[in-house]
């Protein structure tokens, strides 16, 4: 798995049509999964909190949010640049 328990609670939560066993794959396309706008503006607030970080005005678009992986690489290059307390 390329991200972190925490990150793949969050996002399942966000994601109502993945069932709670079936597996998380990085290239699943998050809308098919159930994600829609207001979901995705939730869970980039829950991540922004559960992780201390703050998602610049340029990565909130749908590109984003397109995959599990492509999320986790936006949040990720935050936690790189972020300094930690």
């Amino acid at each position: 798995m390329p991200w972190d328990d925490r990150f793949e609670a969050l996002l399942r939560a966000a994601l109502p049509y993945l069932s709670p066993d079936e597996p998380l794959p990085p290239d699943a396309e998050l809308i098919d999964l159930g994600i829609d706008s207001m979901a995705a503006v939730e869970l980039l607030s829950t991540l922004e909190q559960a992780y201390d970080v703050r998602f610049p005005d340029d990565s909130l678009h749908r590109e984003t949010f397109r995959t599990a992986a492509t999320l986790w690489s936006v949040l990720s290059r935050q936690l790189s640049r972020e300094p930690t307390l």
